[in-house]
């Protein structure tokens, strides 16, 4: 079968979805700085001079899989900073300093599991030139060398960086003692350091979900536990499709608690929880306490399942109990095409043994009893894993939504799989992405009876009156996704979140305006990517076997109708197959007159206006042309079919199946689907604001906004990390793009905050307004781009695009109207640029 449609999907989607690079103007000396407001600061330790929006990572990239520290002798890149230290996942602090692990080239990473676990199917190339020409070039895919060629990767590590005076030490690395650890999170218990994750050793045991113990007063580092013994072990996992990360992890009455993923009695691969009294003593020093069969069979642990197999997903002590969320989501007890089950969350009660019992909280509460359903709200189904902090006596719960599913949807073509089950490129369905952003994240509260409050989120049957909080939601803001982390300080809870609007800003741009800002240079510098990626498209198709048949139905040049039977003279041609080929021709005609009125509009995207009455006349103006293009697109559409049934009458046969498969990839009822998807997730992302955001409450309830835009740094989607040294509160960020930042939060920065105002907790705030009307745009200061002392302050600008407040429901039938139908129109121009390029060779 052939790819055309496919690839002529993806390459349009990637020509008209762009992404302008950021402006920032961060070009004085000293140290970055973020003014949040509110009497709040935040100061950036990792490469501290180093303005955002460029490459960090904490480390160096030497080159050939080498990492150095800023600083240090025989350092060769000193402050370029290492693009694929994607995410801080895992901190911990130790007096002035904070120890932390990385998660390295997290997206390039994630598509490798796509492709060689998960069942999807890519070119390698193609898809980096694809990324490269959504994301003009900002997307991390892996180090390169100076003449473009793959480099050898660096892995994760694990840092000590001094939060008084700047020093930092690299601890662990494949090129410095051969461990490569992915560290996912970190406790201190007695004296010592515990990170959990998956760690790949030169000693030929790969990705097995192990404890590392860090003593901080000698930097001795030693797996004190690992889930698996040997690569046989791990190697039958990898066939099976088994998780080896792991990430809960906690301290309860008096022991260290770990979670892991392991082989039963059987030779069954099952998630377990266990606990020890010294682990520094190792392996045999830790008794399991629970496994998936004695936690009701919840834990998932294949990558094909909820969160990638998230499993023991994160454990709180709580009020003389274990308190544990579970990933429960499978294929198999999905309960629709656009979710995968919610999360459970059990109780573990010690007995006198030693040995624990398990309540089900969170689960199902027909079979086991389970006091609230999976999620526990029954109206809430996009959260396959919760977050997990006690405060003021309460536990809260932050939920976390699937987007590691959502997001592969988007890429792969899941519902039409090619030889050998895997699935293609060019799925472009948006419909579980539409789906989490129409809910995105609440957070409860339970008190020591169990009960369950609603802080954060919207109203249901079973929180009629939405959050205590007053905020929707998200905190009002759809494109919060997860409630990643979550940390006490100075008397007082933070939160940070994880937002979806920097991976999905291709698609945004087009609906809040980002585009517009395009200088000359970025737009030379995209079409020269698009041009790459077209050629390459067009290059693996073999020259005996071109994109269009050569008795194609009409000549591009002429824009004349073809004989499709060149055996009789036209005189010779009945009427019906006249009508045919007129038939085809006038489609030709209304597909090169849609792509020319589109490169018409797309002209005008770098236009800039001096006033926003300008720009807003602009933007209507562009939707009454989409809205135009809709029914012209519907025309079409009804002509294609009905030319298939003309033209078996007139020669008593279909359509010619490289014809049609061209035509049925452009015009098509389930790709009219997949775009109207692309064009409900524009609508939600209308109004979005790329970068993580973070609040902070000094009573549980009233919540003040400390940032929405990820310290004015749109790669910035998410604050992954907290841990409080003795100088402050730290936090570490996610930024798949650039690499990951470390910023701290001084501790004379923190003390009695100015608020200049709560939210009324009987008034739900508008989702336009997070926060209730507290809007820190915040400030940036320092940067390393000038010689200059002069300080230079940042200020982030605000939208042009006008808020009405308002955003779509999945399924909205207004979304028709808006159709801009902007991704079926970027399916024309790039399939009619490939058609016509290739018939011209």
């Amino acid at each position: 079968m052939r790819r055309v449609g496919t690839l002529g999907l993806v390459a349009a989607l990637a020509a008209i979805l762009v992404s302008p690079l950021p402006a920032h103007a961060e070009d004085a000396s000293g140290a970055v700085t973020y003014n949040a407001g509110n009497g709040y600061s935040f100061e950036k330790l990792s490469h501290p001079s180093v303005g955002t929006s460029q490459p960090d990572g904490i480390v160096d990239y030497q080159g050939n899989g080498a990492v150095a520290v800023p600083g240090a002798d025989g350092n060769t890149a000193n402050n370029e900073g290492d693009r694929g230290q994607s995410y801080t996942w895992a901190a911990a602090s130790y007096g002035d300093w904070l120890y932390v692990g990385t998660c390295y080239a997290a997206m390039g990473n994630t598509l490798t599991l796509m492709n060689s676990t998960l069942g999807d199917s890519f070119d390698a190339e193609t898809m980096r030139l694809t990324l490269e020409a959504m994301f003009n070039g900002t997307f991390f895919y892996g180090q390169k060398k100076e003449d473009g060629t793959a480099d050898k990767d660096s892995r994760g590590i694990l840092v000590k960086i001094n939060t008084k005076t700047g020093e930092t030490k690299l601890l662990l690395s494949e090129s410095l003692n051969g461990v490569a650890p992915l560290f996912r999170n970190a406790v201190s218990y007695k004296g010592k350091l515990y990170f959990c994750g998956s760690v790949r050793t030169n000693d030929g045991k790969g990705g097995l979900p192990a404890v590392y113990e860090i003593d901080p007063k000698t930097d001795e580092c030693k797996a004190v536990y690992r889930g698996l013994s040997s690569m046989q072990d791990y190697g039958a996992a990898y066939k099976q499709g088994i998780s080896t990360g792991i990430r809960g992890m906690c301290v309860h009455d008096g022991q260290l608690v770990i979670s892991n993923v392991g082989k039963d009695a059987a030779g069954k691969f099952v998630a377990t929880i266990l606990t020890s009294s010294d682990p520094s003593k190792g392996q045999d020093s830790f008794t399991e306490i629970a496994n998936s069969d004695t936690l009701f069979g919840y834990p998932v642990i294949r990558y094909q399942d909820s969160i990638y197999g998230g499993a023991i997903w994160d454990m709180v002590s709580y009020n003389g109990h274990l308190y544990a969320t579970i990933c429960t989501g499978t294929p198999e007890n999905a309960p629709d095409d656009n979710s995968m089950q919610s999360f459970a969350m059990v109780r573990g009660d010690k007995k006198a043994d030693g040995s624990y019992t398990w309540t089900p909280i969170v689960g199902d509460q027909e079979a086991d009893g389970a006091r609230y359903c999976f999620g526990i709200d029954p109206a809430r189904t996009r959260s396959g894993a919760a977050n997990l902090i006690v405060y003021n006596d309460y536990l809260y719960i932050g939920e976390y939504n699937d987007e590691e599913i959502a997001l592969e949807r988007i890429l792969f073509n899941k519902s039409n799989t090619e030889d050998g089950g895997k699935s293609s490129m060019g799925g472009v369905d948006c419909s579980f992405v539409n789906a989490n952003l129409e809910q995105s994240v609440c957070i409860y509260r339970m008190d020591k009876d169990e009960n369950m409050e609603l802080v954060v989120g919207d109203c249901t049957d079973m929180f009629p009156e939405g959050g205590i909080s007053g905020l929707a939601s998200g905190f009002g803001r759809n494109e919060n996704q997860y409630i990643w982390r979550m940390q006490k300080f100075d008397g007082k809870l933070y939160i940070g979140t994880f937002d979806t609007a920097s991976l999905l800003e291709p698609i945004g741009q087009f609906s809040n305006g980002d585009i517009i800002d395009m200088t000359p240079e970025e737009w030379d510098s995209q079409v020269q990517r698009l041009r790459d990626l077209l050629d390459h498209l067009l290059d693996k198709k073999s020259p005996d076997d071109p994109i269009v048949p050569v008795n194609t139905i009409a000549d591009d040049d002429s824009n004349e109708a073809v004989e499709v039977d060149d055996s009789n003279e036209a005189a010779d041609v009945d009427d019906e197959k006249t009508e045919v080929a007129k038939g085809f021709g006038d489609l030709s005609d209304a597909l090169e007159d849609a792509t020319g009125d589109l490169c018409d509009q797309a002209a005008t995207m770098s236009q800039d206006f001096e006033d926003d009455a300008a720009y807003v006349q602009k933007i209507d103006g562009e939707i009454a042309y989409f809205k135009s293009f809709a029914d012209q697109y519907q025309d079409m559409l009804d002509s294609y079919e009905s030319l298939k049934q003309q033209y078996e009458d007139a020669y008593g046969t279909e359509l010619p199946s490289d014809i049609q498969d061209a035509l049925d990839k452009l015009l098509s009822e389930e790709n009219l689907k997949k775009l109207q998807s692309v064009l409900t997730c524009m609508c939600y992302l209308r109004d979005a604001e790329r970068g993580f955001d973070m609040y902070v409450t000094e009573d549980g309830v009233n919540f003040t906004t400390l940032t929405t835009n990820g310290f004015n740094d749109p790669y910035n989607h998410g604050l992954r990390t907290f841990a409080v040294t003795n100088q402050g509160l730290c936090l570490g960020t996610a930024n798949p793009f650039y690499g990951c930042q470390v910023w701290i939060q001084r501790k004379e920065n923190s003390e009695n905050p100015v608020d200049p105002g709560t939210p009324d907790p009987t008034e739900p705030t508008d989702p336009s307004q997070p926060g209730g009307g507290d809007q820190p745009g915040g400030s940036q200061t320092g940067g390393n781009d000038q010689s200059s002392s002069t300080t230079t302050t940042v200020t982030t600008t605000a939208k042009k695009t006008p808020k009405d407040g308002s955003l779509p429901r999945a399924g909205d039938s207004t979304l028709t109207l808006v159709l801009g139908l902007l991704v079926a129109a970027a399916a024309v121009l790039g399939i009619a640029l490939v058609l016509r390029k290739r018939s011209r060779r």
